[in-house]
């Protein structure tokens, strides 16, 4: 991936689940690697995309935790969307612009986008 740092690592001895965040065109979205750190020859350590036998259940393991993982960051990520959008106290003798209600309006309906698309991810509509 690029320099930019995972938004999670699980880990279980010399095995790791990256979760990657992501941006794409109906909003963020997570991705996940898995790899098992080895020491090279000359002690540098490395990254493998390869697992054996003994490794699988482990991985499987991982993948189970990174699922978990990647649910909680969506939400955490919704909850950081809808606290952004949480209008300010406005005085009641004041009312609020036209411009900031249509602002409202939009953030509201991109919230909506946001767990519709979410909930297409799992192959159902809520």
């Amino acid at each position: 991936m690029s320099g930019t740092p995972p938004a999670s690592v699980l880990k279980d001895g010399n095995l790791k689940a990256s979760i990657w965040e992501n941006n794409g065109q109906k909003g963020i979205y997570y991705t996940t690697t898995f790899a098992k750190v080895y020491e090279d020859k000359n002690g540098k350590l490395r990254d493998t995309n390869v697992f054996n036998n003994s490794d699988l259940l482990k991985v499987s393991e991982l993948a189970r935790q990174a699922y978990g993982r990647t649910n909680e960051l969506r939400q955490e990520h919704l909850q950081s969307l809808e606290a952004e959008q949480t209008p300010e106290r406005v005085e009641e003798t004041s009312p609020a612009p036209i411009q900031e209600e249509q602002r409202q309006t939009s953030a509201e309906d991109y919230l909506q986008q946001q767990r519709k698309n979410q909930s297409k991810d799992y192959g159902y509509d809520r």
